[in-house]
């Protein structure tokens, strides 16, 4: 499948502001189950953009601007051709949750075990997790059990939360948006020592009629680790197993290790932010 992505975040701050350091993380990534075509990221007032690969190898970008400014518009371009992820023919059941004790000492596995900035680990987690779990031994029906209690238990509302919200508050309210639900599930998962991993990225809702929550833009799911299989994604905000519709951007611990638009500024207090994302599915190579 072949997308292009539009995505645009303006601020627009009520007075000069002087100097501001910022972060995004806007390429998709380079994987198996995508090849990022092409990726023009630009920022006004204009700067050059230093480019690096962070912890987790997702391709980021440092800027700076220097000169007083009431606006800053970050705008990026891509276009993504993306490949099937699973086989939902024959789904990867088969490790169980006594296997999981393998996975503790792997490198690409050790961090996603542990607590993070937005994830604890409290028993309170653990007997939700375990209650949800029920009778399974097998850890992708245990993670689809987990992604089905979300999405059929928890409240999509806008505006109950904000991107500070940990997940011990989600699981608590019951209420959020798409990256409360990834944090929620994040936090679930871990807690049954499953490698879980928060993913940011978009997707494409190719369904009739567009019912899918959180299509047009950005959007948040988990990577459960499956031993022989590797990542399988999960998107507790939609109930879905992710498939080729879905577009990576970057993979870590839980938000902040994944923020597409990140900084500081001097000057000013308050800040008026509008992101704008669009996501069209091209039907042959132009």
């Amino acid at each position: 499948m072949r997308l292009r992505i539009h995505h645009r975040t303006e601020y627009t701050y009520p007075q000069p502001v002087s100097e501001s350091a910022n972060e995004v993380r806007l390429k998709p990534r380079q994987n198996r189950w995508q090849d990022c075509d092409s990726c023009l990221i630009s920022v006004l007032p204009a700067a050059p953009l230093t480019p690096y690969l962070d912890l987790y190898q997702n391709q980021a970008h440092r800027f700076q601007v220097t000169e007083p400014h009431i606006r800053l518009v970050v705008d990026s371009r891509a276009r993504v051709t993306t490949k099937p992820r699973i086989d939902f023919e024959q789904l990867p059941y088969g490790m169980t949750i006594s296997d999981l004790k393998q996975l503790q000492e792997l490198e690409s596995c050790y961090p996603f075990l542990q607590p993070s900035h937005y994830i604890s680990l409290d028993r309170e987690i653990w007997r939700q997790a375990v209650d949800i779990q029920g009778q399974s031994t097998d850890v992708f029906q245990t993670a689809y059990a987990i992604m089905e209690h979300i999405f059929d238990v928890y409240d999509y509302r806008e505006g109950t939360t904000v991107v500070s919200t940990p997940a011990h508050e989600v699981i608590q309210q019951k209420t959020g948006v798409c990256q409360d639900f990834a944090h929620a599930m994040v936090a679930l998962c871990r807690s049954l020592r499953m490698p879980t991993r928060y993913v940011s990225g978009y997707f494409f809702d190719a369904t009739h009629d567009h019912h899918l929550r959180g299509s047009q833009a950005s959007h948040a799911w988990a990577e459960v680790y499956l031993k022989d299989v590797g990542w399988v994604g999960f998107d507790p905000t939609n109930r879905k197993v992710v498939d080729e519709t879905y577009i990576t951007l970057a993979i870590g611990r839980d938000y902040q290790d994944v923020a597409p638009v990140a900084g500081t500024f001097y000057g000013g207090s308050e800040t008026l932010l509008n992101v704008d994302v669009s996501i069209r599915r091209l039907e042959r190579a132009i």
